[in-house]
């Protein structure tokens, strides 16, 4: 019997240090598939953190071949001012009629041309920056010179808003013959440029002119000697034609 007593507790302790043993060996892997999910799941949450970041980055990269948007209150308006090309100076407004009255320092004149104001205007002379020329010799006149008749004028863009309007004219030609018209009054846009015989001369007003290098050119209230080639940007002459439209004199006047 004790025999068998002491072989009974033998076993109770083999049993129980069995379960122990197994008891350890579950816990060991309970915490080791805790930890390996933990770590799984930190390693995953830790992908996710730099999936996310790496999406904010792409997300606030501009592309480059992309318009940036404007600013708020920005000006997106086009510069009106961009590409556009300047002008050597404004073009002379040319007038023509008959001549109705002539004052100690005005013309009264009937504009019929259709440029400018339609019918009586007064040009006001000034002795300073109107040039009064005649229309047949190109020689300089005086307002005691102008018997009426035929007229050109050229004007600037200031006039009067009176009635009848009043201006200042750059150029006045008087004494027009009949029978040919009288001279243009052309701004040089550019210096005039030869070639093969031949001068091309750009005026303000749009216009060319083809000038033989030995036309008949002469100075206004002048006595030097000119030639074509002295037609430069920005100066002024009086161009006349034959019935070919062959320009055949020109007078030229100071800058």
């Amino acid at each position: 019997m004790g025999n068998l007593t002491e072989i009974s507790a033998g076993k109770g302790e083999n049993i129980m240090r069995l379960k122990k043993i197994m008891w350890i060996l579950g816990l060991t892997a309970a915490l080791t598939f805790v930890g390996g999910c933990s770590g799984n799941t930190a390693e995953g949450d830790q992908q996710t953190q730099e999936s996310e970041e790496g999406q904010e980055v792409t997300d606030t990269v501009p592309d480059e071949g992309a318009e940036a948007e404007p600013e708020a209150g920005a000006d997106t308006s086009p510069d009106e001012s961009a590409g556009q090309e300047g002008t050597v100076s404004e073009a002379p407004v040319r007038i023509y009629g008959t001549i109705q009255e002539v004052g100690e320092d005005t013309i009264t004149v009937d504009n019929q041309s259709g440029n400018s104001y339609e019918g009586e205007i007064i040009l006001t002379i000034d002795p300073e920056s109107t040039l009064i020329v005649d229309g047949q010799t190109g020689l300089p006149l005086t307002l005691a010179d102008i018997e009426g008749g035929s007229f050109e004028a050229y004007l600037g863009s200031i006039m009067t808003m009176s009635i009848p309007p009043q201006t200042v004219p750059y150029v006045v030609i008087a004494n027009v013959p009949e029978d040919s018209g009288a001279p243009l009054y052309v701004v040089a846009a550019a210096d005039a440029m030869l070639e093969d015989g031949v001068y091309t001369l750009e005026g303000t007003d749009g216009s060319t002119w083809e000038i033989p290098e030995d036309v008949d050119i002469q100075p206004f209230r002048t006595k030097n000697i000119v030639t074509v080639g002295d037609i430069t940007e920005g100066r002024g002459c009086l161009i006349w034609q034959d019935d070919q439209g062959s320009v055949t004199k020109v007078v030229l006047f100071e800058n």
